[in-house]
Order: C-alpha cells, then sequence, then structure tokens
C-alpha cells in the first residue's frame, strides 16, 4: 500500500512579526490558537478582527461589546497583547475602500513576516470575502511576507502543519471564553475533531492545526504563464 506524502512541518522560529486577521471573534482560536500559541512565545503577534461580532442581526444589542471582550480574554490566555478591530458589519460585510485602508495601514505600520487569514475555499460568507479581500491587498502592499491561509468551517489543501498537542488543552480554555458563539454551536466538539484527524499523521494521540502557505506572488504569476503554455501546446501542437 503506498504511503501518502503529509503536508511538512511549519518552521514557527522563521517570523519576528505575525498578523492574523479573523473575520469573526473565535476564528483565530479555531484557526490557529494553539499555533499562536507557540508563536507567541518567540514573536510579536497582532490579532486583527475584521467584523464587530455582532451576530448578522440574530442575536441581543451589545452581542458586539460581548464578544469583543471574549475576544480579548480569548487572546489574554494565548500570551498575545496586541489587537485591532476594524468593525465591519457581522453577516453583511461588502469589501470597502476604508478597510483597504485600514488594512494598508496595519501592514504599513506591523511589518509582518507572516500573515495568517482564513481560507479562501470556506462556507462562510464573510469568511470567503473577507480572505480574499485581505489576499488581494495583502499579496500587492507586502511582497515580502509570507500568506498563510487557516481553516475553520472547511478543510483546507495543506501544504504544512502545526503539532499543537502539547497546547491543546490552552486552545480549548481560549476557545471557552466565547462563550456566546459556543452557545450557537458545539464548536468545542467540531474543533477536537478536526485537530484529532489533523494529527493523524504524527502518530496516535496528537493533535494539528493545518495550513496552507500561498505560493509568492513571482510564483503564483509563473504557475499561470507555464499553465497557460501547456494549454495553448494541447490545442495546437
Amino acid at each position: 500500500m503506498p504511503r501518502f506524502k503529509a503536508p511538512g512541518a511549519l518552521d514557527l522560529s522563521q517570523p519576528s512579526r505575525v498578523l492574523v486577521f479573523a473575520p469573526h471573534p473565535d476564528d483565530d482560536i479555531l484557526g490557529c490558537g494553539g499555533t499562536l500559541l507557540k508563536l507567541a512565545k518567540t514573536a510579536g503577534v497582532c490579532v486583527v478582527l475584521v467584523t464587530d461580532g455582532s451576530g448578522a442581526g440574530e442575536l441581543p444589542s451589545g452581542t458586539d461589546k460581548v464578544r469583543q471582550a471574549e475576544f480579548e480574554s480569548a487572546l489574554a490566555l494565548l500570551g498575545v497583547t496586541q489587537f485591532k478591530f476594524l468593525n465591519q458589519p457581522d453577516g453583511f460585510f461588502q469589501p470597502n475602500e476604508r478597510l483597504r485602508e485600514a488594512i494598508i495601514e496595519t501592514l504599513e505600520n506591523f511589518e509582518p513576516d507572516w500573515i495568517f487569514f482564513p481560507a479562501r475555499f470556506d462556507y462562510h460568507r464573510d469568511h470567503v470575502l473577507i480572505s480574499e479581500f485581505v489576499f488581494n491587498t495583502a499579496s500587492v502592499m507586502s511582497s515580502s511576507s509570507t500568506l498563510i491561509e487557516y481553516e475553520t468551517s472547511a478543510p483546507i489543501q495543506a501544504t504544512h502543519l502545526v503539532d499543537i498537542t502539547d497546547v491543546f488543552s490552552l486552545k480549548i480554555e481560549a476557545l471557552q471564553q466565547h462563550a456566546t458563539a459556543l452557545a450557537c454551536g458545539d464548536y468545542l466538539r467540531a474543533i477536537s475533531g478536526l485537530n484529532a484527524y489533523r494529527g493523524l499523521s504524527l502518530g496516535r494521540d496528537k493533535y494539528a492545526e493545518a495550513f496552507r502557505v500561498c505560493p509568492s506572488r513571482s510564483a503564483s504569476i509563473a504557475h499561470r504563464i507555464k499553465g497557460f503554455f501547456w494549454r495553448f501546446k494541447s490545442l495546437f501542437g
């Protein structure tokens, strides 16, 4: 039986500054909470909350403030003290120039080595739109930054894993700070299952977070040119 090629390990010793974009107050914990726990020990980490977390009109008035406080509490458990609120409408996000300017300002001020954002292939509308917006803005403005997608509500085609077995219980403790979200869905069970599944290639009783490191802008252009060449060759010999 042939062995599959597992994703490689993400080298957490590389970055000195890490920027994370979270569409909603719990997405950073779900997608990369264990990884941020490890990175916060050696690098500066800043998490940007893109929407206000108000619940798209389905939760009581004032929920945005409650969820933002939960967001801060969870980050404190990760050892992350830098964060930023962009206060875009939860559930009704639309790309806009003011947000683009805010992202550009954040990139210029923080100068991140790594930028984490949700996967562009996801089930949640906000996640997809925000991911595409961040990717398009950051790939132009931060050519030296490594762009990394994390998974939340849909598995991704992972290129790298981070073993979070030793910090998994702390990740769960951080997620438990998001009482509002947990009252709406069983995210504890869901993320435990996903991280356990991702840990299969690492051995028994392992937990891992999965990521897709995006090709550099130049590599992406080269890949598209190569693809065009082969399509041209197949059509015209």
